[in-house]
């Protein structure tokens, strides 16, 4: 076995660090979470004609797309968010992800009104969205984290809990710094799979305000018994968290069942609207 490699650590105390120390406390709400191995066998084959036709279309861009499917036609209950004790839906369904700039940095894009997209134009859209990012324009989200995080201990954590009660729960707004009850849209995808992890508990941050979180891991070859026959299937590690105050068990429940149908289904996303079957 190779020796590791020694890794210098030259930005400790980066401002996404500081900023986690005020966002995060102990964990003590009600969370939810669960796994799912999606086969990928006919997702394989839709990609390879999708970027044989010029576009580039990756795992993350279909898993965006469906999860946009799922929550606007099939668990819209998913696409709320609890506010000063009740539950608010959401007028649209929006999907981000994280993406990593400058080697060190996290920033999130979102793809608005993701559920009216077909897969091809959702690529699309977020290709040119990192491209962007990654180039240096359109990077004000991180310029608004990096002021916030020059703020003194503890005062920076008292200003983000305050703004978090003023913005998530009394709906109020701050402008100017990023905040708002949709800054995240319905859902966060995390790609853990990027960092060679099959499987991990995504953190249900409470800087989101989202009902949940979904995390991608590495994909991986699996035996699984098909018609009581043992075979090899290639599968994606789905894991998520979920907020309990708004999600129950009968809606992961639906939420699954509709992930597995277009998994199964790719060519469903080449069209708008509800799916052709009944799930």
């Amino acid at each position: 076995m190779d020796k590791p490699p020694v890794i210098e650590l030259k930005r400790v105390s980066t401002s996404w660090r500081k900023m986690a120390a005020a966002i995060f406390q102990r964990p003590v709400d009600g969370k939810l979470s669960g796994f799912h191995d999606a086969d990928l066998s006919k997702v394989k084959i839709a990609l390879k004609e999708w970027n044989a036709e010029g576009h580039r279309v990756t795992i993350l861009h279909f898993l965006m797309c469906v999860m946009s499917r799922v929550l606007h036609y099939h668990v819209p209950e998913l696409n709320c968010y609890a506010q000063w004790g009740g539950i608010k839906k959401r007028p649209d369904v929006s999907i981000s992800t994280a993406v990593m700039i400058n080697d060190r940095d996290l920033t999130t894009l979102t793809i608005r009104s993701a559920a009216t997209k077909t897969i091809l134009e959702l690529s699309k859209e977020t290709n040119d969205y990192v491209k962007k990012r990654r180039s240096g324009q359109d990077d004000a989200a991180l310029a608004k984290r990096n002021v916030l995080s020059r703020v003194p201990w503890p005062f920076r954590s008292w200003l983000f809990q305050f703004m978090r009660w003023f913005v998530y729960e009394f709906g109020g707004k701050i402008p100017g710094t990023g905040f708002s009850t949709d800054m995240f849209g319905s859902l966060l995808i995390t790609n853990i799979g990027s960092l060679g992890l099959q499987y991990g508990i995504p953190a249900l941050m409470p800087a989101s305000n989202l009902s949940f979180v979904l995390a991608m891991g590495k994909i991986y070859e699996k035996p699984v018994v098909i018609d009581g026959e043992i075979a090899i299937r290639t599968v994606l590690p789905l894991s998520a968290t979920f907020d309990h105050r708004v999600v129950d068990g009968a809606h992961v429940g639906r939420m699954v069942a509709a992930v597995v149908y277009y998994f199964e289904n790719p060519q469903e996303l080449l069209h708008i609207g509800p799916p052709s079957k009944n799930i």
